[in-house]
């Protein structure tokens, strides 16, 4: 199996081992870090590694002699080994600095130490890895011994710089100051110290590269070398971060591009703005006189005083029922009602004589009033419709027994001529028979007063259906005077005469109307110009304060015309020049806006809102920022 080595150095950050991980063309990797290397001293950076490695489908190992480091690799789920066949220590420690001064090297006692230690590193980050009390003693003592380690580079001593600090339960508490930069010396990043290694200068057996190539294939298929370790996440574990000089940069700009857009906002919404109010003062002309409405004409014309014209018309019928007030004796008198006869036999029309008799279903005769002829079948659009006529019927004999309710009857006269003939002829009625009564008995009956009254009230209600329909055939924004109509008479039919003995009776009514009709929008428009004529002729007339009393108008419908007569009254609009006012306001203070408005003496008042509502004080400099209302 093809495998890499990685040899990084003490300073390498980790997006330069990330990229050279992304780059490698082994699927088995490992990465050899000197002791305090930067990746092995933050569990974010291991952690991130690991994270790459499994995106990308690597099986890593690391190989360090960092006892913290080690611990902190086990703690991302990496596999780690302190040493391999096939690297020697010398090349472990490449780039890390060398150990001086015999006085340096710890004694027998702290070496013992220090391996009792690691037994106590295997328990960091759980709740007991240290009692408050042993905590103290034992970092008390460590401290005061390891503070004697020194580690110096060639020709340059150094300190080393925390930069990422992550701590975890029981070790120590995180510092308040996020971000904030401390320098520790090398004694002082743990509390165990670290068992420096002697390095014998020999010269190091290498096994050929077959045996170790085998080794190292063996290693990556050990059982459990490259699992991953569940791991429980601990609420008392803590990260903190501090950022680079790179993040700082991108973060002002993100800020800086953030804050002008805020900016550009608030200045959209919250620029000042001013809108001044103009009540001006209004005065009022009358003019009497007369417009002419033509059909003719297609456009207004100001000069000859005519405005255009159109010719509506509209049809209308209404059936209104009215009660009897009329009061007789119905002693012997016969019952009577209406019945609508049907021919559904033939298309040939069939005549029948007075006093032709109809049979009810419960056995009363009734005869004709009056012959009658019942049309003969037709077809209307495909369906054949049988013949029918209305004739009124009285009953045979007196009496109150005759007064049925709505019922069938058939033509006992045609039972010898057929059994579908006598089928097909049949009469319907749709109203109770009333009026039969014997000895002292009254009914309701129709009086003359009834018929008038019945008339003149279902004429008044036409007239108002009517104009509703001659509004709805000129359509909306129109002027209809009752002297513009002219309609035809109207036709009255009753469905009892008077004397009758019923206790109601129907008028049904239908008319025909037509009428000019002239646009009020047309018309209050040349009432205006003839207001504003009847002054100085400059004025401008507010057509929404125009008040119209109409006189009597003359039609000729043959010429398609309608002479207008009225008496108007309008209100003059002063002759102000808002947008010249616009422009000398800009910039003035309250008190020199005052001063310029009360030159014109056509303004009646004057206020000026503000906003945002605490700047109160000056008009804008920019002109689309001022807006000027008249208020009429």
């Amino acid at each position: 199996m093809a495998h890499q080595t990685f040899y990084i150095d003490i300073d390498e950050e980790i997006t330069s081992i990330v990229e050279r991980l992304k780059k490698a063309r082994a699927s088995e990797i490992i990465i050899v870090a000197p002791k305090r290397a930067l990746l092995i001293q933050s569990i974010v950076n291991l952690r991130i590694l690991k994270k790459e490695a499994d995106e990308n489908d690597i099986q890593l190992m690391m190989v360090t002699q960092d006892k913290l480091g080690k611990i902190l690799i086990e703690k991302a789920g990496i596999f780690v080994q302190q040493k391999m066949d096939n690297i020697s220590d010398e090349e472990i420690n490449l780039n890390e600095g060398e150990m001086t001064g015999a006085q340096n090297y710890p004694n027998e006692n702290e070496i013992n130490e220090i391996r009792e230690s690691q037994n106590r590193l295997s328990q960091i980050g759980s709740e007991n890895y240290f009692s408050e009390e042993e905590k103290a003693q034992y970092l008390e003592a460590n401290m005061e011994k390891n503070r004697k380690i020194k580690v110096v580079k060639k020709d340059e001593s150094i300190q080393e710089k925390l930069i990422n600090k992550e701590l975890v339960s029981g070790v120590g508490k995180i510092s308040g100051k996020k971000g904030t930069r401390v320098s520790l010396d090398i004694s002082a990043r743990s509390n165990v110290a670290e068992e420096p290694e002697v390095i014998e200068k020999s010269n190091i057996t290498k096994e050929n590269s077959l045996d170790q190539e085998k080794k190292i294939e063996n290693f990556f298929f050990q059982r459990g070398g490259f699992e991953d370790k569940p791991r429980k996440p601990r609420a008392e574990e803590f990260i903190n971060y501090d950022l680079s000089k790179k993040d700082h940069k991108g973060f002002l700009i993100f800020g800086l591009i953030s804050s002008l857009a805020v900016l550009s906002i608030i200045a959209y919404l919250f620029l000042p703005k001013a809108t001044l109010k103009i009540t001006a003062k209004m005065k009022t002309q009358s003019v009497d006189s007369n417009i002419t409405g033509s059909t003719s004409v297609m456009s207004s014309d100001f000069e000859k005083e005519i405005i255009p014209a159109k010719i509506v018309s509209a049809e209308s019928s209404i059936a209104e029922n009215f009660k009897s007030s009329g009061d007789k004796s119905v002693s012997n008198q016969k019952s009577r009602g209406k019945i609508t006869i049907y021919n559904e036999y033939n298309a040939s029309p069939q005549p029948l004589v007075a006093t032709t008799r109809f049979l009810s279903s419960n056995g009363k005769i009734f005869r004709l009033v009056n012959g009658v002829t019942i049309p003969g079948m037709e077809t209307v659009g495909g369906e054949t419709k049988p013949g029918t006529v209305e004739a009124t019927v009285v009953a045979d004999e007196a009496g109150e027994s005759f007064n049925i309710g709505p019922d069938k009857f058939s033509i006992p006269g045609f039972e010898g001529s057929g059994a579908e003939k006598y089928t097909k002829f049949y009469a319907k009625s749709d109203t109770a028979m009333s009026g039969g009564g014997s000895g002292n008995q009254t009914a309701n009956y129709i009086t003359d007063g009834d018929v008038s009254e019945a008339k003149a009230k279902s004429l008044t209600k036409l007239n108002e259906e009517i104009k509703n329909k001659l509004k709805e055939s000129a359509g909306e924004d129109v002027v209809i005077l009752d002297d513009a109509t002219q309609g035809d008479e109207p036709i009255y039919k009753l469905s009892n005469s008077s004397g009758d003995v019923v206790d109601t009776f129907q008028v049904t009514m239908q008319t025909k109307v037509k009428a000019i009709v002239v646009s009020k929008k047309d018309l209050n428009e040349m009432v205006a110009k003839m207001i504003s004529k009847a002054g100085d002729g400059k004025a401008d007339i507010d057509s929404a304060s125009i008040k119209l009393d109409f006189g009597k108008s003359s039609v000729d419908f043959s010429a398609g015309t309608i002479d207008i007569k009225f008496h108007a009254t309008g209100e003059i609009i002063p002759n102000l020049n808002l947008e010249g006012m616009k422009k000398e306001i800009l910039g003035k203070n309250n008190e020199d806006l005052t001063a310029y408005l009360s030159t014109f003496s056509d303004i009646k008042d004057a206020n000026v809102e503000y906003r945002p509502s605490f700047i109160n004080s000056r008009i804008p400099q920019i002109e689309s920022r001022v807006e000027i209302i008249l208020d009429k």
